[in-house]
């Protein structure tokens, strides 16, 4: 169906590539990919319990809800095989999320098609089971797909083609929903500076300086005043963990009511901390747009808002050349960091 619908979001010939067992010998080859790069972290099916995520903070990944943090689209969207393949090839900085610079270029879009299948695969599945749970009454016969009458297996399968447009379509969309923020004309940029403007950029930076300690822009409750990541905001978990605990009434400390779901490999909580700009691992990019991008939409799924913009000209709220002031302020403190770790196969 996807192939029908959607002839160019996957290609078959890249889900071959990446799916299977992994080859026997430690080099890349032209089957089982993913198993051989990725199950270990985020788990043969996407689920993100791969046989040692367990032991890595933050945990890696799961593709199977939809969600995805770094990406260059608007904050409801999917991201671009662009933003997945930029994460494969240079990593996650602070994190076990490697860069494989060993894998070419066609290896590198095998992955990125067979992440994006797993995540179709799993969300297709997760709204199956949602109707299943709760519009269905299973114990009066009703299933979410029954061969034994053709009439309902023909509505059945109509439903699940619809709800597989409806999260394939997603990705499909998801070029439509790129904005390019550019920073007004002249505007000095960190990395573009010239002599001439080298003073309108520091004032900038001063401007950035001060609305990161603000109650607008308020990015030093989470981050601290000195930007380390020391803000006097309350614990909080990413949307992965509340999706089991507190949306469901549990709270991520209490042990006693997380057993259950530990029982059967669910991962003990852990609590988000907010980015050290200082130290400079800015995921998701440090170039200026990615900074602006993460500032305007915020981070989908962790505690990181988008901005609040003002409405109207003189409005409450932040501005464009605010966030670009923002943007500088990030820039002048954010230190170059030791590169992502990498991939050893």
């Amino acid at each position: 169906l996807i192939e029908e619908e959607f002839p160019d979001l996957l290609s078959l010939e890249n889900l071959q590539m990446a799916a299977g067992p992994p080859p026997a010998t430690t080099e890349p080859g032209d089957r089982g990919l993913y198993r051989q790069q990725c199950a270990s972290c985020h788990g043969e099916s996407g689920q993100g319990r791969g046989s040692v995520a367990a032991s890595q903070n933050p945990y890696p990944r799961e593709f199977r809800n939809g969600w995805f943090k770094y990406r260059s689209t608007e904050r409801q969207s999917k991201p671009l095989k662009e933003d997945l393949s930029r994460i494969l090839r240079h990593g996650l900085g602070d994190s076990q999320m490697p860069k494989f610079t060993k894998l070419s270029d066609r290896q590198i879009d095998a992955l990125v098609d067979y992440v994006i299948y797993l995540s179709i695969r799993g969300e297709l599945e997760r709204k199956l089971l949602n109707a299943a749970a709760f519009d269905l009454d299973l114990d009066a016969g009703d299933r979410v797909y029954d061969p034994s009458n053709a009439e309902k297996a023909k509505e059945q399968l109509e439903t699940a083609s619809e709800l597989l447009n409806e999260v394939a379509g997603a990705w499909e969309r998801a070029s439509r929903k790129v904005e390019v923020f550019d920073p007004p004309k002249d505007f000095p940029i960190i990395g573009t500076e010239t002599a001439e403007n080298r003073d309108r950029l520091a004032e900038s930076i001063e401007k950035g300086h001060k609305l990161f300690l603000g109650e607008v822009a308020a990015c030093s409750k989470c981050h601290g005043e000195s930007a380390k990541g020391e803000g006097n905001q309350a614990p909080d978990y990413d949307d992965w963990i509340k999706e089991w605990t507190k949306k469901i009434g549990i709270e991520p400390t209490d042990n006693e009511e997380l057993l259950p779901f530990l029982a059967r490999g669910g991962l003990k909580p852990q609590a988000l901390k907010p980015r050290n700009i200082v130290a400079g691992h800015l995921r998701g990019g440090r170039e200026p747009l990615d900074i602006y991008r993460r500032i305007r939409y915020g981070i989908p799924g962790a505690t990181m808002p988008a901005a609040a913009m003002a409405a109207a000209p003189g409005g409450p709220g932040l501005t464009n050349d605010d966030i670009w002031h923002l943007v500088n302020y990030v820039l002048s403190i954010a230190q170059v960091p030791t590169p992502p770790q990498t991939s050893t196969q």
